[in-house]
């Protein structure tokens, strides 16, 4: 058996962690070649909140489905649970990471698919949407957190190997560009500016 990863999608009610909630959670533990298992919960909206009605638009997630979802501090529990142990994967790992890790304290190991896909081909779009286009990923369903977790999964298969080969460092790493500042670095990462 070769090193696990948990590969990781959260949608979310904004790109504000501070101010923001998880709607739902998504994650697959995998060694590349077999899966371990699978972990997917929506979360209900704190009292008193609303999901924006872009987000529906967005995501196909309606309140009423937010209803029968998992406490947001017991979901998280369970994510940091499931992905113990592992190195955690996620396309934008920053964006997820800062939703999990003020409730999931230090995480060691981690893979933004993002970055990597920045690292591997400067010069390209880095969303997931366009990478999966650029190696032929089918991506359905955009934006709902089992699809993306499995997309990015197609895309660390892809970009992996061309990383390997070059000898580029990916692990902890987090791309800061001009056209995308980073809002929150998770601890221990390395940031690499890129032009």
């Amino acid at each position: 058996m070769g090193e696990i990863y948990t590969f990781i999608d959260l949608e979310t009610t904004g790109l504000d962690h501070e101010n923001d909630q998880i709607i739902e959670i998504a994650a697959v533990k995998t060694d590349l070649e077999r899966e371990y298992g699978r972990f997917q919960t929506f979360v209900q909206l704190d009292e008193g909140c609303e999901l924006p009605n872009f987000i529906t638009e967005l995501t196909g997630i309606t309140e009423s489905e937010l209803h029968g979802g998992t406490y947001s501090f017991f979901a998280v529990g369970a994510l940091v649970k499931f992905f113990a142990e592992t190195t955690v994967v996620a396309h934008n790992a920053p964006f997820d990471l800062s939703f999990v890790t003020g409730r999931a304290m230090f995480l060691e190991k981690f893979v933004c698919t993002r970055s990597l896909a920045k690292l591997v081909a400067p010069t390209e779009s880095a969303s997931l949407k366009d990478v999966c286009a650029r190696y032929g990923i089918e991506l359905n369903g955009h934006h709902r957190a089992m699809n993306d977790v499995l997309a990015t999964i197609e895309v660390f298969h892809k970009l992996k190997p061309i990383a390997d080969y070059r000898g580029i460092d990916y692990r902890n790493v987090v791309v800061n560009a001009p056209d995308r500042p980073l809002k929150y670095v998770p601890y221990g990462a390395k940031i690499v500016e890129v032009a």
